[in-house]
Formats: C-alpha cells, sequence, structure tokens
C-alpha cells in the first residue's frame, strides 16, 4: 500500500446537534482534503456527543439507511477519503452500540467496532461489542478501539495478531486520566510495531472536561504528532504500513510469543 496522510480531529462535540456535528465533520473533511490528508478520524460519538442518554435510542444511526452516515459516504467517495466516524447505532435486539464506523475512500462501510470494554457505567446505555477484529481497508488492514478498550493491551494484541498494521482509536477521555491513553497508545504502538492514531474531545459536556492530548504514533513509538490538553485542531502525519518491521528482529515481540507460559486465558 503508498504511504498516506492522516488526520486526527481534536475537537468538542455539540451534545444533541446531530446535523450541526455531521456538517462540521463534513467541513472538516474538506478542510483536511485540502491539506493533502486521506484518512480523518473524529472523537467517540462525536456525531452526537456523549451524555444524550435521554435521547439515545431517537439520535442513534442504522448502519443500514442512517441519514448522516450516507452523507458521510458520499463526502468520503467525493473527496476519496477515508473518515472514522464516532456515533450510537441502533441495534435490532437490545440497547444502541457505541460504535466508530470505517468508511474507506469509494464510500462503503469497510468496518464497524462497537465497544467493548465498558466504563464508568456504560452497560446502562449501550450494548456490549461481540468481536473485536481487523479488517481490510484500501489503506491496508486496520483495527478500531474505542476509548476504554485502548486500556487493556490485550485488545491491541488481539488486533496485531489479527494482522492489523494501523490502530485506531477514537475516544471521549476526561480528567483526571489525562496521561493514560496517550502513554496507553504510545506503548501499543511499541508493543505491537505498528503505527497507532489516537483521536480525543477537548472542552466540556455536563460533568466531564475532555483532556484532549491526541496523538499520532509511528511503530517504534516515534511521536509523529501530538495536541494539547485544550485546544481544538487538526493532526496530520505521514503513515507507510510497510513501516512496520524492524531493520533488526531484537523487538519483535509478536514472533518472541511464548503463549505456551501464560495464563491460559492468553494462549490464542
Amino acid at each position: 500500500m503508498p504511504p498516506f496522510t492522516a488526520c486526527v480531529v481534536q475537537t468538542p462535540s455539540y451534545p444533541y446537534d446531530k446535523a450541526g456535528n455531521l456538517q462540521r465533520a463534513l467541513d472538516t473533511m474538506e478542510t483536511a482534503a485540502a491539506q493533502g490528508a486521506s484518512l480523518i478520524l473524529f472523537p467517540e460519538m462525536f456525531l452526537t456527543g456523549y451524555l444524550i442518554r435521554n435521547k439515545l435510542e431517537e439520535l442513534s444511526e442504522s448502519l443500514e439507511d442512517g441519514p448522516a452516515l450516507a452523507a458521510l459516504s458520499a463526502k468520503a467517495k467525493a473527496l476519496s477519503m477515508g473518515v472514522l466516524m464516532g456515533l450510537p447505532l441502533k441495534n435490532p435486539t437490545g440497547k444502541p452500540y457505541n460504535a466508530i464506523v470505517m468508511i474507506d475512500r469509494d464510500g462503503t462501510i469497510a468496518g464497524v467496532q462497537a465497544k467493548t470494554h465498558f466504563f464508568g457505567g456504560e452497560e446502562k446505555m449501550f450494548s456490549t461489542g461481540e468481536a473485536l477484529q481487523a479488517f481490510d481497508t484500501s489503506f491496508g488492514r486496520m483495527g478500531i478501539l474505542v476509548c476504554y478498550d485502548g486500556e487493556f493491551p490485550e485488545t491491541a494484541r488481539s488486533l496485531a495478531l489479527d494482522g492489523a498494521k494501523m490502530i485506531c482509536m477514537c475516544a471521549a477521555n476526561m480528567t483526571p486520566y489525562e496521561d493514560y491513553h496517550f502513554v496507553y497508545m504510545r506503548t501499543r504502538a511499541m508493543e505491537n510495531r505498528i503505527y497507532t492514531l489516537y483521536c480525543n474531545y477537548v472542552g466540556n459536556e455536563k460533568r466531564f472536561h475532555y483532556c484532549g492530548q491526541s496523538g499520532i504514533f509511528h511503530p517504534t513509538g516515534r511521536i509523529l504528532a501530538e495536541a494539547d490538553q485544550e485546544t481544538p485542531g487538526l493532526l496530520y502525519a505521514p503513515i507507510d504500513l510497510a513501516d512496520t518491521t524492524a531493520e533488526d528482529d531484537y523487538l519483535n515481540y509478536l514472533r518472541h510469543r511464548h503463549p505456551e507460559l501464560y495464563h491460559p486465558a492468553l494462549r490464542d
């Protein structure tokens, strides 16, 4: 796969204003495309805002015919840009999913990841994601983590073992956990020899103060781009998924594992 430029959007979301958030996303895609980006990430639940419990079902999108997803798909195709969008997805058998949808450059949905690990009572609002797996895109094989999912080393390792060369994490991380995600995602890059892209909110939403610190990390852990804790903005970085193999074999953690020694739950 040829190299490309990725864009991480560190931004507030406006609760309940689905139309306004969608328009901001479409405008931001235009801005990023003009800067040469061909992949863009928005935070967890960006489309609707995070604290929308009383209207969660109403604001959820259907994967098959959601109007906001259709608009994002059309824009992605027009710009030849991949987009990862956080939103609540309808679930015909239960509560909505807290999901990230990846729309590829041709406007088709390449992958969907529902949040698998819940924090602070989220299970009262959302259904649990039923799978965690990498998927193929025009950029290369990708995995997605939703916020708290990334705080477990097993999730990124599972995606790496499933062939992911890049992991995208979209979050709504808040004070007082400022340093956690930045450190974890840099570590996940190093320990799995993959690119990691981390996208977080800034600003306030009811009782939460979101703490930013979005970042893009090379497989060696080198910081390619980073944001502060307060400022909205766009981060850009070059990504070359061919550059995920070490020049030497000394830190090939995936190959040097000894699963037979680990706890049975970690042996697969």
